[in-house]
């Protein structure tokens, strides 16, 4: 009986060994992963009009907002202020410093103006595999208080939408009183699924507007099975195991 207790403990051992090794754990930012070099950025994309938009390296006007352009540059159709939207920009200096004020952002925020036309843009983090993600936060704001606009603002994950704001001078009119979303999960995802945020102009309104956006979250890759370079060792302990078994067997007979 003892025998075979050893035996059993030590398939059981090998197939913990086997079955289980710890699960990669990443955290995950929009404004400290964001990048002045590349769209796609890693997992994440700013997406509008069915690709990713071009990373600008220039300001060619004087746009009030142009001081807010860091000198890495930013994502929008084109490099003109005055002329393309949407854009992305990790904010260079304070709104006092751009045409806007403190209230409407602070350097090293990311500040988004929604789109002229009917698509939308979407900040956009693309799952790396199969997993599960938790502490997921969100913040959005308005951002651009020299004007009163109205913006719809979404946050889906793998096309269900989560939440929704109507972003305004009035509906969270600046970074101090944001609309958020808290959800400590987990969700699971599948590789390649979509976190999405979502900005468009309100169907009342001809032209977008400014925003701001935090996006976070902790993600945690599915467990693998690998077979370990020790299989062998523990196949050898076992036929042991099993030969020290037949050897008493034979003995007490």
């Amino acid at each position: 009986m003892k025998m075979r207790m050893t035996l059993a403990t030590a398939c059981l051992a090998i197939g913990a060994f086997i079955g289980t090794t710890a699960a990669q754990a990443a955290s995950y930012s929009l404004t400290s992963d964001y990048s002045s070099t590349s769209n796609p950025n890693g997992a994440w994309s700013f997406n509008f009009a069915g690709g990713p938009l071009a990373h600008q390296a220039t300001v060619q006007n004087n746009n009030a907002l142009a001081p807010a352009v860091p000198a890495g540059g930013y994502y929008s159709p084109g490099d003109d202020l005055n002329l393309y939207s949407p854009d992305v920009i990790k904010a260079a200096v304070n709104g006092s410093a751009a045409g806007e004020s403190n209230a409407d952002f602070l350097a090293g925020d990311v500040i988004i103006h929604s789109p002229n036309a009917v698509t939308p843009l979407t900040l956009t983090w693309t799952a790396p595999a199969a997993g599960t993600i938790t502490n997921l936060a969100a913040a959005v704001w308005y951002a651009h208080s020299a004007i009163s606009r109205s913006n719809d603002v979404s946050l889906s994950l793998a096309n269900v939408v989560l939440t929704s704001w109507t972003v305004s001078k009035t509906e969270h009119p600046d970074r101090d009183h944001p609309g958020t979303f808290s959800g400590a999960g987990p969700y699971s995802v599948n590789a390649g699924d979509l976190l999405t945020l979502s900005f468009l102009k309100s169907a009342s309104e001809s032209f977008g507007s400014l925003n701001g956006a935090r996006l976070s979250f902790d993600f945690a890759a599915a467990a693998t099975t690998p077979i370990p370079a020790s299989l062998p060792l523990f196949a050898s302990a076992l036929a042991g195991l099993g030969w020290c078994a037949r050897r008493r067997k034979q003995q007490a007979a």
